[in-house]
């Protein structure tokens, strides 16, 4: 008994610790910290681990692509890192 629960807790924490992940993946990518290629290679390297991870990371690969498509098609930019360097002249 003792140990079904602390697998369900073990499950439990991973997901929120998957969820967290890709929240935090699309934030970046959104604020230009990281580029769009950068965050879709993330994303998959999660979505690849089972076929509900990839459901969850779907809505942000969406998001990635349209990113994309905004920042002209490019997606090794990422406009907000600019301002991010630690050597500022």
């Amino acid at each position: 008994m003792q140990e079904a629960t602390n697998d369900h807790e073990v499950e439990r924490r991973a997901l929120a610790v998957e969820r967290a992940l890709i929240l935090l993946i699309g934030d970046l990518a959104t604020r230009g910290v990281v580029s769009t290629d950068e965050a879709e290679v993330a994303l998959q390297v999660i979505g690849g681990s089972s076929q509900a991870s990839s459901a969850r990371t779907s809505s942000a690969l969406m998001l990635m692509r349209q990113l994309r498509r905004l920042r002209a098609n490019d997606g090794a930019i990422a406009p907000g890192a600019a301002g991010c360097s630690s050597q500022e002249s």
